[in-house]
């Protein structure tokens, strides 16, 4: 063994990769929105996301476990969802249900930022990475107390007189550090700010992986274009025309107005959202 085996030899279990589903998320414009105090808006729209799932659980509550449900990562403009595949044990079915719920959350989250006003632009990619926590050495006792062994254990079953006074002012815990990291991610947060539109797209490779397939067939992502490249689209429209409240016809007719402001920064954007929404049925 090497020295640099030696620096180099880690002291946790391997990390290992595992395949799961991501859409990188980002406000557009948010930066303006903390400079201007519209932290309320930021908020309400957290909550109404966060009501829109809770509606939707009510509706189908077989989505509404935990262990297939997608999560949430909040990094100041940018947010994170993101849900565990099983393809390692080629649970077909099951990845199915699981994209169909994370491409639900994605519509979700797009539609309320559309019916909000918040422009947001996302990306969505599958593929494996590494995801978990590594501990510092385990906890140490500093109270100058006498080790407990397993014979001191034994004679009582009370807390009080197994641990004696003082035992956990004395104790270190270990340091945890959560790590998620694999080229997918790499890749998403590259790509990100290359598509010049609102709306949130996956990358056509995945047209060939079959658990896309029960999304595409049923309309919830759809095949378009941005400036020339395609896409899959999530389908914003469909999703309100499903829900009370929600107006397709609103959000086209105010991304035309600000697309017809040359002073708007996202005018662009805004523009590129009524030309690929033409596709959506």
């Amino acid at each position: 063994m090497t020295i640099s085996d030696q620096i180099f030899e880690p002291t946790n279990d391997p990390i290992k990769p595992h395949s799961q589903v991501c859409a990188i998320i980002e406000i557009l414009g948010f930066e303006e929105m903390i400079r201007n105090k519209e932290i309320s808006r930021i908020q309400v729209f957290l909550e109404r996301v966060g009501q829109e799932i809770y509606e939707t659980r009510k509706k189908n509550y077989s989505w509404g476990f935990r262990v297939i449900e997608p999560e949430f990562m909040n990094l100041c403009k940018r947010m994170v969802l993101l849900s565990r595949l099983y393809k390692e044990q080629d649970l077909a079915e099951l990845n199915s249900v699981v994209f169909k719920l994370f491409v639900e959350f994605n519509n979700i989250v797009l539609s309320t930022a559309l019916h909000l006003r918040i422009p947001i632009r996302g990306i969505i990619r599958i593929g494996e990475t590494y995801r978990g926590t590594v501990t510092s050495k385990k906890p140490a006792l500093i109270s100058g107390k006498d080790p407990l062994i397993l014979a001191d254990l034994l004679k009582v079953f009370s807390f009080g007189e197994i641990f004696p006074d003082g035992f956990t002012e004395g104790l270190i815990p270990a340091v945890e550090i959560p790590y998620h990291f694999g080229e997918c991610l790499n890749q998403s947060y590259e790509e990100l700010p290359t598509i010049d539109a609102v709306g949130i797209f996956m990358p056509p490779g995945h047209l060939f992986d079959k658990i896309a397939d029960v999304t595409i067939l049923s309309n919830m992502i759809v095949e378009t274009e941005v400036h020339g490249k395609p896409y899959f689209a999530c389908n914003w429209k469909a999703w309100m025309n499903e829900h009370p409240g929600y107006s397709e016809e609103n959000v086209i007719a105010y991304a035309e107005e600000v697309s017809a402001d040359p002073g708007s920064p996202d005018s662009g954007r805004w523009k590129n959202l009524i030309e690929y929404s033409a596709n959506l049925p």
